[in-house]
């Protein structure tokens, strides 16, 4: 399964110049969020692969005019061909917009998902806009990651966690790509691929080690 993951930035070479050899055989497109809804309305045009996503901080205006032909997976766990895709979206609350959290606000969130998480022995993917605390993460108080999202990962030791929020002209130390204890963190500022390499173990296999074998990335240049 071959996965393209989307954010914050479009990818001129998606939507302006598309190269449309970038969508081949492309199974599932996510986002991050921060994008326009018409950058990913224009890919549903282009690939028949479902695309899912999360608010970004910036994305209030969905309420009125959400990504047509996209599905939000905002608190929610999907499931998608076996892979269970934890939706987390929104940034650190920094003024009054809707799509922002204090940590206690988002912690709540992921209580109210634990009933989900349980009954589906975790998740294999953590769909988020924001990065964790401490893991990419930048000093101001609009970027700043969520600590609640490290206990998550260290709960239930998910393959991946998929954030952006955090540009790569932020930091001169700018990292595409961290590891949590299990999790392999990525920010997929602008785009980035991963591949599922074999079909999906059963759970309650889970955790970089049992999922290693089933993914490997590669990201754009």
């Amino acid at each position: 399964m071959k996965i393209l993951v989307l954010a914050d930035e479009p990818e001129k070479t998606l939507w302006e110049f598309l190269d449309r050899r970038k969508l081949e055989n492309v199974d599932l497109i996510l986002s991050c969020g921060d994008l326009p809804s018409s950058y990913l309305s224009f890919l549903t045009c282009f690939s028949n692969a479902p695309i899912l996503y999360v608010h970004g901080n910036h994305d209030d205006i969905y309420d009125h005019a959400p990504p047509e032909g996209c599905i939000c997976i905002e608190d929610q766990l999907y499931l998608f061909r076996g892979v269970r895709i934890l939706g987390l979206g929104g940034s650190m609350r920094y003024n009054l917009g809707k799509n922002q959290y204090t940590e206690h606000e988002m912690a709540r969130r992921i209580r109210r998902l634990r009933p989900a998480l349980r009954r589906n022995h975790g998740f294999d993917i953590l769909l988020a806009h924001s990065p964790a605390e401490g893991l990419g993460d930048d000093t101001d108080r609009a970027h700043t990651g969520f600590s609640c999202f490290l206990h998550l990962m260290e709960e239930f030791h998910p393959a991946f966690m998929l954030h952006g929020h955090v540009h790569r002209n932020y930091q001169f130390n700018f990292k595409k790509e961290r590891v949590f204890q299990d999790t392999r963190v990525i920010n997929a500022y602008k785009y980035t691929y991963i591949e599922l390499l074999d079909p999906p173990l059963p759970p309650p296999a889970r955790g970089l080690s049992a999922l290693l074998s089933r993914f490997s990335r590669h990201e754009g240049p």
